[in-house]
């Protein structure tokens, strides 16, 4: 997850139907875990390192974490993180759920770099539960032209040593150095990188981009 505050718009986290639905599934995952009454509240200050009376408002559905709080919350209630904000799925987080690092994108290239990896700056970890590689990174997405498939700041998971396929979404170099989500069609016999959103221009020569890994996931922050 990014450094950033949940936004306020009536379609976002600070929407009060989605308050309430949060603190529902907080309350569910304290419950779960035995933690009832007064405790609740010091075990989340506790947890999180945020005072009472935050916590307070979060159980009330008042107000929401920090974004950056969230990641941690759920790893420390035994919840999937994507449950926990409000995605679909299991409440109890798999065993064999691993934590992917989230990076910048200027920083794509020298995480690819494996010389160069450990210099890159984590900026978050994300739970996923499928089969990953080493090298496995995610990044936030931006702009519309993947839409509707990758929402603008998405979370898109890109395994490097993946090989890609026909129909696969693929992490791409352009000739101008920079990185971009695209879906790989093959047309006679040659891949053809193309845009979801059909508001753009429909397809990318393939020949001045470079493939660098394939999508394997993504998570969505509602």
């Amino acid at each position: 997850m990014t450094k950033r505050d949940l936004k306020t718009d009536k379609e976002g986290l600070e929407n009060a139907e989605y308050r309430r639905k949060f603190s529902e599934r907080l309350q569910k995952a304290l419950n779960l875990l035995g933690i009832g009454g007064r405790g609740k509240f010091k075990w989340l200050s506790d947890a999180t390192g945020v005072s009472q009376q935050n916590v307070r408002k979060w159980l009330s559905g008042e107000s929401l974490p920090e974004m950056r709080k969230i990641p941690e919350l759920a790893k420390r209630l035994g919840v999937r993180l994507e449950w926990l904000i409000g995605d679909s799925g299991d409440m109890v987080r798999d065993d064999k759920t691993i934590w992917i690092p989230v990076i910048s994108w200027r920083d794509v290239p020298r995480w690819l770099d494996p010389g160069s990896r450990n210099d890159v700056e984590k900026l978050d970890t994300l739970p996923f539960s499928g089969n990953a590689g080493p090298d496995t990174f995610a990044v936030a997405m931006q702009g519309a032209s993947m839409e509707p498939d990758f929402m603008d700041e998405d979370f898109v998971v890109v395994d490097p040593g993946l090989s890609w396929k026909h129909q696969s979404f693929v992490l791409a170099s352009a000739g101008d150095g920079t990185e971009t989500i695209r879906k790989v069609l093959m047309d006679g016999g040659r891949p053809v990188l193309m845009l979801s959103n059909l508001k753009y221009p429909s397809q990318v020569d393939s020949e001045r981009n470079r493939i660098l890994g394939t999508v394997i996931g993504k998570v969505r922050i509602l």
